[in-house]
């Protein structure tokens, strides 16, 4: 080796981006070919965060050496780096047949499958690195925790971050992400002492850039610590140089922007399926005036050959399958089709595409019913579809998108399901006799405070029972130490198994008596469920979004007097309608004659006012062309702007 190549090899090993950089370019002028030169050249570029200007360069070293591993794994870095993940990992792939005990480029083939959502495609290639690292493998065991988490393994992912933190109780990320395995699998062991800590490390969640969907179920998250942490996940997870990209000129799209035949809308998301979104947003877009709105459909996820999947893609006029899309080609997918409102209806969820909303399909992009807060970025999305409830415009400083309220609750249902004659108690798996509360929600939204209350409600309800969806893991048993330990006999919990149909699920819960919503991540599409179900709810109305939800739906089902201001008065309110039948009778009554008209489950009124806003937002758009300078008010519950005060 010349001493030349020895001095630039001494540079890499020492991380000098700007000199390696220098003194490879001196030795590629003298040899265009000298293969040390063109990969430590793509490295310093790598290093500093030039990606596009070590495209041609990595891709030239491969082109010139394709039998060199560490060739394609700068390409794949680099295209990874530039979210093209799907060609990423044909380099990585390539790499790996080359060397297949390199632990860098397997992690780094894992990370990119992560970024494509294929988590459990992606627990492999994290073991393989590991076992192949000479020592600890920290990175790629905290990728394996993350993809395990993100495939509900939940107790798999709790073992790795336990072992992360105990030896490194410094770091918010793998505290925040224990945090999370804990709360799903119903671990509260530590739970506030952690929580506190994670605060403190975090300095108050301004370090920390975990996923934000995380900590809305964290107890004690104000709203401005969750915008927190969602901007700072935004800029650590979407290259700097799209986010700041400038503004994308619509001038010269192929159809008028300015006065559209029909307002053409795409919704963009990864549940049209078997899924909670795609169970409440049929009857949306079947109901959406055609004469005045053409519809898109846009899928991110799998096909599960369900009968929520044919409905959506007949109720779409176009349906746009992008599974296999990558980020760029889903941007531009969406751009051709010459959208002029994006609805996201996924943002920082499982299998969501945030990053093509930064590329900016769309004139106007909106951010609504999947993610429960801000996406944390202005230029992932103009919109933050609401509601005077779970989005007062006092709160708008919390929030990176304009506030736009639908007059009622946000939260859309389908109002097509017929419930038949329920079960009997036996079959369903309840005693035959006793009051029966009950709450079908994630296991996460449990925590010590929800169950210290719900226990308390059972033990001064003789003869009461809970009833829970059957949570995953090791979870049931540690629910039933739980209540044990608040002085409640485990038997008085019971587990719903799963059932065959969705209209199976509803049907059953006519049996309960009275659910209680969580706190402070409320039921959202479970407690559409319940009330359809005719069952009333109680409520605790929260200062976050997530927790604002269930007094929503209260609030639009006519059910406001079940809305609680403190866990005191929830406590007050269920215990006096288990104790007084006549008056949950009547409540019962109640919401059954209010089901045919109120607000919460008027769809027709619901579509009305969702195209209103859409309207809205359409015609402020064309006025920020025409005055690029003029104010920017939040939208109003009518569609029409309105100046924040």
């Amino acid at each position: 080796m010349s001493p030349d190549s020895i001095a630039l090899l001494r540079l890499v090993e020492a991380f000098r981006y700007p000199e390696v950089e220098a003194a490879a370019k001196r030795l590629l002028a003298v040899q265009p070919n000298h293969s040390l030169a063109l990969k430590a050249l793509g490295f310093a570029l790598i290093g500093q965060g030039r990606y596009e200007e070590a495209l041609p360069v990595t891709r030239l070293s491969v082109t010139r050496h394709p039998e060199d591993p560490e060739a394609h794994n700068n390409l794949g870095i680099v295209l990874s780096a530039m979210m093209r993940w799907d060609e990423s990992i044909s380099c990585f792939s390539r790499s790996i047949e080359l060397k297949p005990d390199d632990p860098e480029v397997l992690k780094n083939y894992g990370v990119a499958l992560v970024r494509m959502h294929k988590w459990d495609a992606a627990v492999p290639y994290f073991l393989k690195a590991i076992e192949f690292h000479p020592g600890d493998y920290v990175e790629a065991i905290e990728q394996l925790a993350a993809a395990l988490l993100s495939s509900n393994r939940t107790d798999e992912a709790w073992v790795c971050l336990n072992e992360l933190w105990k030896n490194d109780p410094a770091n918010p990320g793998v505290l925040s992400q224990l945090l999370c395995a804990s709360l799903k699998r119903c671990d509260w062991e530590e739970l506030q002492p952690r929580l506190e800590r994670l605060r403190s490390l975090s300095q108050g969640y301004r370090e920390l850039s975990d996923n934000p969907f995380v900590i809305l179920s964290f107890p004690g998250a104000s709203p401005e610590e969750q915008r927190r942490v969602a901007s700072n996940f935004a800029r650590h997870s979407i290259p700097a140089s799209i986010l700041e990209a400038p503004a994308v000129d619509w001038t010269e799209r192929k159809r008028c922007a300015a006065a559209p035949a029909r307002l053409r809308l795409g919704y963009l998301s990864a549940d049209y399926r078997n899924h909670p979104v795609g169970f409440i947003m049929p009857q949306v877009i079947e109901l959406h005036d055609r004469a005045r709105v053409e519809v898109f459909g846009y899928s991110m996820g799998p096909d599960d050959q369900s009968d929520v999947r044919r409905r959506l893609e007949a109720a779409f006029d176009h349906f746009v399958d992008l599974r296999d899309c990558s980020v760029s080609e889903t941007a531009e997918r969406i751009r051709a089709d010459a959208i002029d409102l994006l609805i996201d209806l996924s943002g920082w969820t499982a299998d969501g595409r945030p990053e093509a909303l930064a590329l900016r399909c769309a004139p106007v992009q909106v951010n609504w019913l999947g993610y429960a807060g801000t996406i944390g970025h202005p230029r992932l999305a103009d919109y933050l579809l609401g509601d005077p409830v779970v989005t007062p415009l006092s709160q708008a400083p919390y929030y990176t998108e304009t506030i736009a309220h639908l007059p009622h609750c946000y939260l859309p249902a389908d109002s097509t399901i017929a419930l038949g004659r329920p079960p009997s108690r036996r079959d369903a798996g309840l005693p035959a006799e006793g009051f029966v509360f009950c709450s079908f929600n994630n296991s996460y939204k449990f925590n010590p405070q929800v169950f210290d209350l719900w226990c308390r409600l059972l033990r001064e309800s003789d003869g009461s029972y809970l009833w829970l969806s059957l949570p995953a893991g090791s979870a049931p048993e540690r629910l039933r130490r739980e209540v044990q330990v608040r002085g409640v006999d485990p038997a008085r919990l019971i587990f719903a198994p799963r059932v065959e149909t969705r209209v199976d699920h509803l049907t059953r819960l006519q049996l309960a008596d009275l659910a209680l919503d969580p706190f402070p991540y409320n039921s959202h599409s479970t407690g559409v469920d319940i009330l359809w179900a005719g069952v009333p709810m109680v409520a605790l109305l929260g200062d976050t979004f997530p927790g604002r939800v269930g007094a929503s739906l209260l609030q639009a089902a006519g059910l406001g007097e079940l809305i609680a201001g403190s866990p005191d008065e929830y406590y007050e309110l269920a215990l006096a309608l288990a104790r007084h039948p006549e008056r949950l009778r009547g409540l019962r009554m109640k919401l059954a004659e209010e089901k045919s008209r109120c607000p919460l489950f008027d769809m027709p009124r619901f579509v009305g006012s969702l195209e209103r806003v859409y309207f809205g937002m359409w015609d402020r758009w064309q006025q920020s062309r025409l005055d690029p300078g003029g104010a920017t008010p939040e939208l109003s519950a009518n569609g029409r702007p309105e100046v924040q005060v």
